[in-house]
């Protein structure tokens, strides 16, 4: 059941701010959120905490603001971006240097970071416990054309699945929605998604569908 003013709340980077879209073209948030409308056909606030850059870290340091606070209590629908800049400053490393170890530290830390912030989400929203709906969004590979980065993102977008087991937690497999096709749906910067790209993300988050998790505060978390 919606809250008399149901609230989405859009957390993350880069892909959450909407960088690599037109002006005059929809970013992820706004499709989503036209969709959510779509989908419970009434008006749906909208809030947006986001900063291009933004790492795992920064993210989940975020969540403890009290204006975003204040928003995640009152959301009844959460969307998550993020890794991406982790990876990225990883994988800058790995290719000057050949030490696949700061990849495989990225990983584990960026995987940290994500269980902290649902963790970190779902204890602030037990303090008004309405329904809610959290969809993190895994990533797509910018640098596809270099073999080794497909196998270690794909291991850890595999590994992000597990925050599944959270209640009202659902991932959407961006990864594979942009497999094959990176050329077509990147931006000219060839690291953020064009217009087109975002409408994939999308639709890939759409897929999952948009019912809401009963939430109450004796629910126990894993």
């Amino acid at each position: 059941m919606l809250n008399e003013r149901p609230l989405y709340v859009a957390l993350g980077d880069s892909l959450t701010v909407g960088v690599g879209s037109t002006l005059f073209q929809p970013n992820f948030v706004k499709l989503f959120h036209h969709d959510l409308e779509v989908y419970y056909q009434t008006p749906i606030e909208r809030r947006v905490f986001a900063k291009n850059g933004a790492t795992t870290a920064a993210i989940l340091q975020s969540l403890s603001r009290p204006e975003v606070m204040e928003a995640v209590q009152n959301a009844n629908f959460i969307t998550l971006t993020g890794g991406g800049n982790d990876f990225l400053k990883a994988g800058k490393v790995w290719l000057k240097t050949g030490d696949f170890s700061v990849v495989l530290q990225a990983t584990q830390q960026s995987l940290s970071h994500f269980d902290q912030m649902i963790n970190q989400i779902i204890t602030i929203h037990s303090n008004r416990p309405i329904p809610l709906m959290i969809r993190v969004l895994n990533l797509y590979n910018p640098l596809f054309y270099i073999p080794e980065t497909n196998r270690w993102l794909d291991n850890y977008n595999q590994r992000l699945f597990s925050l599944e087991r959270y209640p009202a937690v659902q991932v959407a497999d961006i990864y594979h929605a942009f497999s094959g096709h990176e050329p077509q749906l990147l931006s000219f910067d060839h690291i953020h998604p064009n217009p087109i790209g975002y409408r994939v993300m999308a639709q890939a988050t759409a897929a999952l569908g948009f019912e809401l998790t009963p939430f109450q505060t004796s629910t126990t978390f894993h």
